[in-house]
């Protein structure tokens, strides 16, 4: 089998964190599949761009390396386009051509057996584009924001999700949620099926005990749409209630610097740490180290941050919204709050704060579901099923 994985973005031993949950979902398969591809086309960044620390990454991506020698390379071939969406047909158009070109450079020496997109957008629609041209075919798995975001509001390009779910012969998403969204717009004419990513449960782990320390941890981009503004005063709330609190906030600032300037004023930047982005190996410790996991988000397919806690046996204070209430059992494997409901999460993180006994008996809970339902190797197995699934199908349509 030859496996094409078509990508937004995807890690690289320079910039390991654009889409990791997706790298780590090739390196498994890897151990199950021949010859496998990853296919992340990046934009041209000009010399003179490359002076911006927004672009000084992409600028450095290899044009391919190799996961594994021989049988695993990942491509990054480069295109033009215009900032935002702006000629979005103009994108989706090179991304075509890019793909084409790819299946068609292996169809003497090793023939692309079946294409595996994700996120439906302009990578899944140019992956079955070439899907349809060489009668292979074409599964699409939708991850978030392509669905609750582009397709349900109706942004640039819902066009393509849209058709993308109608046409794909097999569409994956990581949450019911999604597929219920999904189906309000177009009736697929393929397979459909909720398969959650899983976490690589050899990294992620409960530690060997309950940490005493009242430590709270957030993992994700800092931006309004994670709740990160909700976050702010429901913490001022909790110093009051808890004052050795402390919580450690991983990823990006997306806020322009307006999130430091709002926790400055709210008087309790001495009880939160920013990290940055980290790698898995880093925030798995940061589990270990903490008592929950809280997510306030607004919208979400199936978090990897909520799987991988769930996995190290920490309870989640989260929100109801996307996939969450799927994977987090309310007062079993976590506490589950309305979106904007700033008391609610205030009351819900000193509850457990103030409760380590209870936070230990549902960490005990969480990585019991963990185990039987969120182990990426298990995953994968069923995703390598459903490939020779379809390869077998296909080929006998002809």
């Amino acid at each position: 089998m030859h496996l094409l994985v078509i990508a937004l973005g995807f890690p690289s031993p320079e910039d390991p964190y654009p889409s990791s949950f997706i790298g780590q979902q090739v390196r498994l398969l890897c151990e199950r599949i021949e010859y496998i591809t990853v296919l992340s086309p990046t934009t041209f960044v000009s010399p003179f761009m490359r002076r911006f620390r927004r672009v000084a990454n992409q600028a450095s991506l290899p044009d391919r390396y190799e996961i594994v020698k021989g049988r695993c390379e990942v491509l990054f071939p480069r295109y033009f386009k215009a900032p935002g969406d702006v000629f979005l047909h103009w994108t989706t158009a090179q991304w075509c051509r890019i793909v084409n070109q790819t299946v068609a450079r292996f169809t003497k020496t090793c023939p692309v057996s079946i294409l595996h997109a994700n996120f439906g957008s302009v990578s899944s629609w140019a992956a079955i584009c070439a899907a349809k041209q060489y009668r292979i075919p074409c599964v699409v798995t939708y991850q978030g924001d392509d669905v609750n975001t582009i397709l349900a509001h109706h942004h640039k390009g819902w066009q393509l999700c849209r058709d993308s779910f109608r046409l794909a012969d097999l569409n994956l998403s990581v949450s019911r949620s999604l597929e219920n969204i999904l189906r309000l717009h177009a009736q697929p004419m393929g397979r459909c099926e909720v398969l959650l990513r899983g976490v690589d449960q050899t990294q992620f782990f409960p530690s060997s005990e309950l940490t005493a320390d009242p430590h709270v941890l957030f993992v994700g981009r800092i931006e309004q749409a994670k709740g990160v503004f909700d976050l702010l005063p429901a913490w001022t709330k909790v110093q009051r209630a808890c004052p050795d609190a402390l919580l450690t906030m991983v990823g990006q600032d997306h806020t322009g610097g307006r999130f430091l300037r709002k926790m400055h004023s709210c008087g309790i930047d001495r009880s939160i740490r920013l990290t940055g982005p980290l790698p898995s190996p880093a925030v798995a410790d940061l589990m270990h180290q903490s008592r929950l996991l809280c997510l306030p988000s607004h919208g979400e397919g199936t978090p990897n941050c909520v799987m991988e806690a769930l996995s190290c046996g920490l309870p989640v204070v989260a929100t109801r919204v996307g996939g969450i209430p799927d994977i987090v059992e309310h007062e079993k494997t976590g506490l589950l709050i309305d979106k904007g409901d700033i008391e609610g999460l205030a009351a819900a993180l000193v509850t457990l704060l103030r409760d380590p006994h209870r936070c230990a008996r549902m960490g005990q809970a969480a990585h019991a579901f963990a185990r039987v339902h969120l182990d990426a190797r298990k995953t994968v197995s069923r995703l390598v099923e459903l490939y020779d699934e379809l390869i077998v199908n296909h080929s006998r349509k002809g």
